[in-house]
């Protein structure tokens, strides 16, 4: 994985994920792929698809925050002494 991965998950999650995906392969398409098949799939996947979320997150975001930061502008003035 690269240093400017967006998305790094934690060792534990990493684990976990890694043992849903090679189920997932078992299960659907009826391949054993072990533990370094599964890390390599795992790292194409995010590097490939989670540029994508990430920005959908961001533009997710996007409006709530400005409602939000407008709402605690407003509040900011009221504040103001006459």
């Amino acid at each position: 994985m690269s240093k400017d991965t967006l998305i790094k998950l934690s060792d534990d999650v990493e684990t976990v994920v890694l043992d849903q995906l090679r189920d997932y392969m078992t299960t659907e398409f009826d391949v054993d792929i072990g533990n370094l098949p599964a890390k390599f799939l795992l790292d194409f996947i995010i590097e490939t698809i989670g540029p994508h979320l990430y920005n959908q997150v961001v533009d997710d975001m996007e409006p709530w925050l400005y409602d939000r930061l407008t709402g605690i502008l407003e509040d900011m003035h009221s504040f103001k002494k006459d």
